[in-house]
């Protein structure tokens, strides 16, 4: 009988790299989702209101929330691409 242990079947380094990589891109993806959405929420209330400052910081926080997930979405694909 033959005994298999894990360590030689999986290469534990590259699962590892999976994990941690797919935790931060959940996590990341998720929080920058957040700001663009919360920013242009905020920009659209403030512009109403007529805070004219208040709705460009906001409209520069939705933005950089946009800009950060195709940021994150072009990094994931070249990163399949070219493995």
């Amino acid at each position: 009988m033959h005994v298999w242990l894990a360590d030689k079947l999986i290469d534990t380094q590259a699962l590892w790299n999976v994990i941690w990589a797919s935790i931060a891109a959940g996590v990341g993806g998720t929080a920058a989702l957040s700001l663009a959405i919360v920013g242009a929420t905020r920009f659209a209330d403030l512009r109403r209101a007529g805070r004219g400052a208040g709705a460009t910081l906001f409209a520069i926080v939705a933005i950089t929330g946009v800009v950060i997930c195709i940021g994150i979405s072009t990094l994931g694909l070249y990163a399949i691409v070219n493995k």
